[in-house]
C-alpha cells in the first residue's frame, strides 16, 4: 500500500531578474507501508527542501 508518492518535484528559489537557485529538479520518490527511508546527500543537496515540500511548509514550483 503506497503511503506517499512525489513525482518530477521542482523547486526553484528567486527570480527571472535575480540569481535562480535550482534546489530540486524532477525528485521522484514512492513510499510504501512498512518502508523505512533515509534522505541523504551533500550540504545543499535540497534534503530539507524536499521534506519541507512533503510537510506542506514549502511550496513547490512545478510537478506532475
Amino acid at each position: 500500500m503506497q503511503i506517499l508518492k512525489a513525482k518530477n518535484v521542482s523547486k526553484m528559489y528567486g527570480t527571472k531578474k535575480n540569481r535562480q537557485y535550482m534546489a530540486l529538479k524532477n525528485i521522484s520518490l514512492e513510499v510504501n507501508k512498512g518502508d523505512f527511508i533515509g534522505i541523504m546527500g551533500a550540504s545543499g543537496s535540497g534534503k530539507t527542501t524536499l521534506l519541507n515540500i512533503i510537510g506542506s511548509i514549502d511550496k513547490l514550483t512545478t510537478a506532475l
